[in-house]
Order: C-alpha cells, then structure tokens, then sequence
C-alpha cells in the first residue's frame, strides 16, 4: 500500500511513504475480495503515530492499526451478526473495520441473511442424532472453503455464550467439537433458548441499540460501487433495452471499467447516457436538473404503434422506467410516471458527473465556492448550461496537491515534458508551452473547452476524496472527441483513465481514434433491428488491437470502405448484379484493381471474388451476430480455394 491515509478522530497523518517496505513481506498480505479491497483503497487509520520508514515489520502494531487483522486479531472480539445479515461493531475497532470495507452492503447482508436462515433449519434437523454425525455434518458444513464461514462462526458463538454455561467463545481448534457436543447433550430449554437467540432480533453483548440501527441505516445508503448494467423500458426512443458493462478484460488488468458508446445519429447514444445519470444521481441532485421528465416517456414509434395508438386511444406509454444494477450486486431503480413525476428505489452514488456534446464554458472564472453540483450534469439535459470555469480552484490548490492535479491536466491535455501548468502572483493560471507562458484566454476553444471539462471533474473528485488515484465515481461524456485535435482524441481516454484509475468512464463517440485506450469488451454498437427497435449488435472483434481504418471499415462504424462512395456504390451494384456481362468489368476494372483488398495472383483473385460478394451482401442483411458473419465469410473462402484447388488438380 501506497499513500496510507487516516481516518477522522485519529491522529495519524496521511503518509505518500507508507507502507511500501512491507509489500514483499508474506505475513502482510492478506487475502480479500475484489470489491472490499477497493473500499479500502489507502485507508489505513491508526490509533498512534505511524511508524518510521523501515521499521520492521514485528514492530509494526506499536503504531495500533485500528482496522480488524484476520491473521493475528480474534474477529469474534469485534464483530457480531444478526439473523438479517447484519454485521455490528462491538468495539470502536470492529466498527471502523466495518465502516471502511463497507461490510454492510446490500448483497453481503442479503447473502449472510439466506445462509443464516439455511443453517436455522439445519440445526433443527441435527437435533437427535448422535455426536458422530451431527460432528461430520458440521465439519463439512462450515468447511472453509465455503462463502460466509467467518460469519457463521461468529453468529453463532454468540449464541453459544448466551445460552450455555460457557464464559469464552471455544478456540478455533474445538469449535466443531463443542459445537456438535452441545447440540448432542444440552437439555430442551436450553436447546430453545439456543435457537430463540439465532432466530432473535437481539443485540449481542456489549452492544448498544442504536449500533443496529446504524447498521440498518447503512446498508441503505451506502453505494460507491460500479455500474454492471442497464436496463430501460419506455425511456425515450427505447421500448425494452439492456446493456450489460461486465468486460474479462478489465476484470483481469484489474483497473476501473470504461464504456464507449458507438451507433449512428438518433440511435439512442445520449437518450441512454441521460437514463444512466437519472439512475444513479441522488433525489436531491436530480430535483435540481429542470427538465421536463415527462418528455422522457417513449413516444409511438413507426407506423404499427400509431395504429395501434389509434385504435386503442392510447397516448403512449404511462411509465418509463430505469434500473441500474451495480457490481457488489445493488441495483437503483427510477420510475417516471407520465405528468413527470418520479418514484424510485434509489441510493444516492458516490459521485456522479455528466457533460453533454454541448460543452460550452465560462469565459470568466467561477468563485468555487459557489459552484453547485448541479453545474458538473446539467449539460446532459440542457445545451444551453455553460461549464464552470473552476480556474480560481486550481490557483487555490495548496503544495501538496496542486502538482499532482497540475501533472493530471497535463497528460490530459498532451502536453509535452517541457511544458507546465504554472501559478504567477501577477498572471495567475498559465500554460507554459514551447517555452512562452500562455494565459487561459489566449488558448484555442479546443484546449480551453478539454481544459474546463477535465478540471471540473479533478474539482470534484479532490473534493470528495482528497486525491485522484483514490477517488471513485461515474463520469459520463457525450461525443467526446468534440473540439479534440487527431492526436488528442487517440489519448484522451487513456490519459482520463491514468489520472483517475478509480472511475467509472462512460461516453459516445463517433471517431474511431477515440477507442484507443479501450479493451474488448468495453466498445457497444447501438443499432435498429428490422422492428426499429434499439438492439446491441454482439459477436464484435477486439478493438483493441485494431487500427483506425480498420475500425472504420468494421462492424463498429459500418463502412465498406474508406474509398470515394460513388465508386463503391457502383462496385456494389457490378457485384450483386446478376448479369455476367464483361462491359461492366471493363469499365471499372482499373477502379477495381485501385481497391484490391488482397492481391492480384490468381489464388487472390478468388479469395477477393469471393470475399467481396459475401460482405455486400452481409452489408444489405440485417444480422446482429457479426460473429457468424464472420465465420460465413471464412468458411465461403475455404470452400472456395479448395474447390478451385480440385479444379487446378
């Protein structure tokens, strides 16, 4: 762990230094979960003073983590659970450790609830049978390899104590042993008491009341987590539609998820971009957007929805719906009622930002002190909202974080090394660039419109993590390669995604130098089926590894060629023409050698014939697999050369 950081009411200093001396230490690795390793992210309060640089690690506990370790620290000591899944602090150390991994998010309380309930019933079931059994069966039911064991083991210890006539929670080794032991020996009443006390809304020793109703409290509040999916019904031009985040890529190069939004105009690429900003943003935030809700129910599309319209006096739909489903298994829901009134089962996100393809800016310098959250998403839903001009921000930047913010803006707006974001007492903010000092408004349109974006998104981060590697949230961005110069747009998204490696990035775009930075699964073409339905076009290649031409002329921009137009469409009718006429051929034959796409060698030749008749006539289909298309094309070429191979023998 790098840049170790505190927690409020502990004295520890945030420390860029600490602990990177322990990270080849095997005692100081602890094995944990993907999703609470990042809610722990630098966190690591301490109760004394961090120890210095290089203290070994045996001396490490005299600076007193506060947070709960699993391999020297008895959890039982801590922590406590209730039959609902609810996990409860017993100390101040059990709390902060709960606090920190948010250990009470909705799925883990879901998941603990249901094996709690499970192991209720199994219980009753052993209850009779002789110690041998009821020894094997608990042995293999709470084998370690199984999910929630530590739980189980601490729910229930706690009932032990409470109703048998032991003073301590039996050691790890004996567990299994007393356990079998007293459901095998302990009389009736105590046999309820146990069950009543596993069953009960009690509250574990040394615990107060309003523990569990903070508890409660959290686990409906808490959501920093990432977007999985989206599924919309009747929101805008969408009648169903479900779009599915999950990328092996990302999950496997361990870094935040991104999303690009691909489709031709009116496809539905911002329409989805609003519904994921009214899903996650807070009922506050939302009230503050001022838009007319009722505009975002589907209005009928195409001719058999007016008809049935028509005969059925219906005005369209009465409810449009969004639901978003997060990776720790959480999900928001927004249901727009037609009057433009709104009913949700929401939680607030951690952060949420959105720019539209409109990004106009402030000319003058905003007071940061009187910029609302509203002015970082408005854009989404109003052209007309300018973006704060968040310059008096960075000047206000003390030492310790203005370099680092200042090293962000630079990559993002592809500076050079020798060049810098410099403060003057005299000039205030300037980009030192080829050796001159340029003020803000001397920039072009293009670096001051990417400038005001990418500071309002750093503005908002530091100020609610306090740093950049750390912070988390959603970013959405509509069209954004706008203003971008060629060379920005092929690193603009891996700049972002380098500066901020914790957020979620979602955007749209329509140039292919935008996907550099993206990994397979990240790109998601929006088409029309032959309903005009919105559907996602699957069986998609890497993107990746592909070049800009290539994108162009693939599936996921649609062109047959980047040649002139006029020619292809003449190419196009010479290949699905019927007519065996040579005139045609002749016609257009330099033109066709001009566009060879393989070679001109015999062997070539058919391998062009064939490949070239396969794709116009794929290009005519309506077929989403592209996948399948594929492996046609292959297989029609295969075919092909062996036949002509046969004819040649």
């Amino acid at each position: 762990m790098l840049n170790a950081k505190n927690r409020l009411g502990y004295s520890a200093t945030p420390s860029p230094d600490h602990y990177a001396w322990y990270a080849y230490e095997w005692a100081n690795l602890v094995l944990a979960c993907s999703v609470c390793a990042r809610y722990k992210s630098s966190q690591f309060p301490t109760q004394h003073e961090r120890v210095a640089p290089f203290t070994p690690l045996a001396l490490a506990d005299q600076e007193r983590p506060v947070l709960i370790d699993p391999s020297n620290d008895q959890p039982f000591e801590h922590l406590a659970f209730t039959v609902e899944g609810i996990c409860l602090g017993k100390n101040d150390r059990g709390k902060e450790t709960i606090d920190v991994l948010k250990l009470n998010r909705s799925e883990l309380v879901g998941r603990r609830a249901a094996i709690f309930s499970e192991w209720v019933v199994f219980f009753e079931k052993l209850r009779g049978k002789d110690y041998a059994l009821i020894l094997s069966e608990i042995e293999n039911r709470l084998d370690d390899r199984r999910a929630h064991v530590g739980a189980v083991r601490i729910w229930i210890s706690d009932s032990l104590l409470a109703t048998s006539e032991r003073s301590t929670p039996p050691r790890e080794a004996e567990f299994f042993s007393e356990l079998a032991g007293f459901i095998s020996l302990c009389n009736p009443p105590m046999w309820r008491r146990f069950i009543d006390h596993l069953k009960g809304e009690h509250v574990p020793r040394r615990m107060l009341r309003s523990d569990l109703v903070d508890a409660v409290g959290e686990v409906q509040t808490t959501k920093f987590a990432r977007i999985r999916s989206i599924d919309v019904k009747h929101f805008k031009g969408f009648k169903r539609f479900t779009l599915d985040f999950s990328s092996r890529s990302v999950a496997e190069q361990g870094i935040a998820p991104a999303v690009v939004l691909l489709g031709e105009n009116s496809v539905g690429k911002s329409s989805l971009l609003q519904a994921i900003a009214l899903g996650t943003m807070g009922r506050h935030l939302r009230s503050q957007v001022k838009t007319d809700f009722d505009a975002f129910l589907r209005k009928p599309q195409g001719r058999a929805d007016q008809v049935w319209q028509q005969l059925s006096g219906n005005k369209g739909a009465t409810q449009a719906s969004i639901r978003i489903e997060f990776d720790d298994g959480s999900f928001n829901e927004v249901h727009i009622l037609r009057g433009g009134e709104i009913h949700d089962v929401s939680f607030e996100s951690a952060l949420v930002l959105g720019y539209g393809a409109h990004r106009q800016f402030s000319e003058q310098p905003t007071n940061y002190k009187n910029i609302k959250p509203v002015s970082s998403i408005v854009s989404l839903f109003n052209k007309q909202r300018v973006l704060p001009h968040s310059a008096d921000w960075l000047e206000s930047l003390d030492e310790k974080i203005f370099p680092t913010v200042a090293r962000a803006l630079r990559e993002i707006l592809n500076l050079t090394d020798e060049d810098e974001i410099i403060r003057t007492e005299r000039s205030g903010l300037m980009i030192s660039k080829h050796g001159e000092d340029i003020p803000l408004s001397r920039l072009s349109d293009g670096y001051r419109s990417l400038f005001a974006m990418a500071l309002d998104i750093i503005r908002n981060m530091v100020k609610r993590w306090g740093d950049l590697e750390n912070s988390r949230g959603i970013v959405l961005i509509d069209e954004i390669e706008i203003h971008l110069h060629p060379r920005w747009k092929m690193q603009v998204v891996g700049a972002l995604r380098r500066a901020l490696p914790q957020v979620q990035f979602i955007f749209t775009t329509h140039d292919p130098l935008c996907l550099r930075g993206m990994l397979d699964g990240e790109v998601h073409v929006l088409v029309r089926d032959e309903d005009r339905a919105v559907v996602e076009m699957t069986g998609l290649p890497d993107v990746s590894a592909m070049r800009a031409e290539q994108l162009l002329t693939s599936e996921y921009f649609g062109l047959a060629s980047t040649a002139e137009p006029e020619t292809l469409r003449r190419i196009d009718r010479l290949l699905l023409s019927e007519s065996r006429s040579l005139e045609p051929q002749e016609q257009f034959s330099e033109r066709l050698d001009a566009f060879s796409m393989i070679g001109d060698t015999p062997e070539r030749q058919v391998v062009n014939e064939a490949l070239r008749r396969h794709i116009v006539e794929q290009f005519h289909s309506n077929r989403l697999d592209r996948a399948e298309v594929r492996e046609e094309s292959v297989r029609l070429i295969l075919e092909t050369l062996r036949e002509a191979g046969e004819a040649g023998q």
